[in-house]
């Protein structure tokens, strides 16, 4: 049973308690183990990746993005020092979440790095060689897809988490914790999205499809 609260495992952190240390890492361990099974199929992947949220968090305090001021467990965000809506836990399983997001991203990269070569060479021709064969639908999903890949991976995870999983923002939010707010999230998914409207439509009229 967890015999410790959060502002005492910050502090314990910062000041190298070694016995407090132990018994953060045994309970977060077991807590991680209770949730683990509906995010991860893989024991090995959970146990690395488990590791890996740990270290995260040890650093984020131990760097002081997160401590304690006045009384509550803060957290820089946006310049400002603002009270975590979680507990530290919670917070080690959406870094987790995350890890484990980048973690199956980057088993399928070889597709990603397949299609990066490709877009590295993207001209009209790419479209053109075929033009008996190939539907306008077709083109059109085409040029999406590319545009869509040749975004960076955090405008890929955010769109694709909105838009294609579905997801909310506050499940996003917890998935990617550096984003800190919901509104730079809404910031990042907007400028994202008008990023890829501008790709879309330069290449919609190179191409001359209609919008």
């Amino acid at each position: 049973m967890q015999t410790w609260t959060d502002i005492d495992m910050v502090n314990g952190i910062l000041r190298h308690d070694e016995k407090l240390m132990e018994r953060c890492y045994t309970d977060c361990r077991r807590y991680f183990n209770q949730h683990a099974a509906a995010i991860f199929v893989d024991d090995a992947d959970a146990h690395d990746i488990f590791q890996d949220a740990m270290i995260h968090l040890w650093r984020e305090i131990e760097t002081r993005r997160i401590e304690v001021f006045e009384g509550r467990v803060c957290r820089w965000a946006d310049g400002q020092l603002i009270p975590m809506r979680s507990s530290l836990m919670t917070f080690l399983m959406a870094v987790a979440k995350r890890k484990n997001w980048e973690h199956v991203r980057q088993q399928q990269r070889w597709q990603l790095t397949n299609n990066d070569r490709v877009l590295e060479t993207l001209d009209n021709n790419r479209y053109d060689k075929q033009p008996d064969d190939v539907s306008e639908t077709e083109l059109r999903e085409r040029v999406v897809t590319d545009a869509v890949l040749a975004m960076t991976e955090r405008c890929r995870q955010i769109l694709t988490l909105f838009y294609y999983e579905h997801r909310s923002l506050d499940e996003i939010l917890a998935l990617r914790p550096e984003n800190n707010t919901k509104m730079g999230l809404k910031t990042s998914k907007y400028k994202c999205m008008q990023r890829l409207r501008e790709r879309v439509h330069q290449r919609f009229q190179q191409l001359k499809i209609s919008l």
